[in-house]
């Protein structure tokens, strides 16, 4: 698209009804999600349901691709006739007065088991992977890239619940505790697919009522590894990890898994190998070709490991990179697998920090109660996959660059402002220009 002056763009952003063009995206990729978000297994009392589980869902799904960060502030911005409208419009409903109160919503979120929303992510990602819309993201035209990280949800002055993590800060000096910080964290897992890094899935680094040793990000892994396999038997997958998981425990999940892996690698981490990488790669004929220098088949325990390492020149600066793999290296493969190892980072800039501090606020704190503040951050990941498809699929927004915040405000300004006529909802499956993701 030629290059449009800001009055042109402003005019072009104007044309658009940001709400409808949503409502398409969701409805091109995921037909069945309106009937599913109706069919969640609802642990309220029955008598006393006023709002079905489609519409609070809906709601927070809209919240949360608004980028509205609390609670009473989403209560406020949709207390408006037309917004009631847009929804009972989009789910089908004849008679919708009021949309629910966010007490009403957690109160329905402290009851709900998580597995329900976990669910409806699992419904998303398979139908994703099903519409082969994304097939040329693989590595090596075979691996889905899969990156693994932990972020912190929450902290605390005191215990806030028998699931918190704790740590102690000491006085070096005296071997006193000067501070202990209560926290909550979180280990996602992430299709890393272009510019995209979608929830696959997520496990909560949590305590037991009663422990003696506290939970850690490679246990959760564990857990994670194993529902992952089970959700996701056949898929060809790569885990993307940092330094943390570059060791043998990890190694032999994937190994069990039939998984790839490829992680970052620094010195001082699994010393053995480190060691043999230095001292192998200098008797190596392929040392230094194109900047890359590689080890294959360097034995650790039970595992086969390979090394490469990377001395780029990028902006003017020097750059190095070491990652272990199990995958053989070879040259016409080297620059594929330094740029899949690179893409790990992805989780934590289109992820963690979008979702921090730009579109969502993850970190603040939509309710107090543990378990509907595992569903608030679930549901999170759903209105993420949907809003980056909206962002980065949707030919005509793409074009005008867009920043995340702009298309924020203006979905929020549409879903407000703009009324759904039945027409408009009867229109939503027809074809739409959508990019080659």
């Amino acid at each position: 698209m030629a290059k449009i002056t800001r009055k042109q763009k402003r005019e072009k952003l104007e044309e658009i009804n940001f709400f409808e063009e949503f409502l398409r995206i969701q409805k091109h990729f995921f037909k069945e999600l309106i009937p599913n978000l109706r069919y969640i297994k609802d642990n309220r009392h029955q008598s006393y349901i006023e709002y079905s589980t489609d519409i609070i869902f809906f709601v927070l799904i809209m919240k949360n691709v608004t980028a509205l960060q609390s609670m009473n502030q989403m209560t406020t911005e949709f207390n408006k006739d037309k917004c009631i409208n847009n929804v009972a419009k989009t789910l089908g409903y004849q008679d919708l007065e009021e949309l629910p109160h966010h007490d009403t919503i957690n109160n329905f979120l402290k009851k709900l088991n998580p597995n329900e929303i976990e669910k409806i992510r699992n419904y998303m990602v398979k139908e994703l992977l099903k519409k082969r819309c994304l097939e040329h993201y693989r590595l090596l035209e075979k691996y889905w890239t899969i990156a693994v990280d932990a972020t912190g949800l929450a902290s605390f002055k005191e215990r806030h619940c028998e699931n918190c993590l704790k740590r102690e800060y000491v006085n070096k000096e005296t071997g006193e505790i000067e501070k202990t910080i209560y926290f909550h964290y979180v280990l996602e897992a992430k299709l890393v697919v272009g510019d995209m890094v979608l929830s696959i899935d997520t496990e909560f680094i949590e305590n037991e009522e009663f422990y003696e040793k506290q939970d850690c990000e490679l246990k959760a892994f564990k857990r994670l590894a194993e529902r992952l396999k089970k959700n996701y038997k056949r898929l060809p997958i790569c885990i993307l990890g940092d330094s943390l998981y570059a060791v043998d425990p990890i190694f032999k999940i994937c190994n069990k898994n039939n998984w790839k892996y490829i992680f970052t690698f620094k010195e001082g981490r699994t010393k053995s190998i480190w060691l043999d990488f230095e001292g192998l790669k200098k008797l190596k004929d392929n040392s230094n070709i194109k900047g890359y220098t590689w080890v294959n088949e360097i034995e650790y325990k039970d595992n086969v490991v390979n090394v490469l390492e990377a001395k780029l020149v990028e902006n003017k600066k020097e750059k190095e990179f070491t990652f272990i793999t199990d995958i053989a290296i070879k040259e016409n493969n080297a620059e594929k697998i330094l740029f899949a190892g690179r893409s790990r980072w992805k989780i934590e800039n289109e992820g963690f920090n979008n979702q921090k501090n730009i579109k969502n606020n993850i970190g603040h704190l939509c309710c107090k109660d543990y378990n509907a503040m595992k569903n608030h951050y679930l549901l999170v990941q759903i209105a993420d996959i949907l809003r980056q498809l909206f962002e980065c699929g949707y030919e005509l927004v793409r074009s005008l660059r867009a920043s995340i915040k702009e298309i924020s405000s203006r979905l929020l300004e549409s879903f407000r402002r703009d009324t759904l006529t039945p027409e408009d909802i009867a229109n939503l499956n027809n074809r739409m220009q959508i990019r080659c993701l």
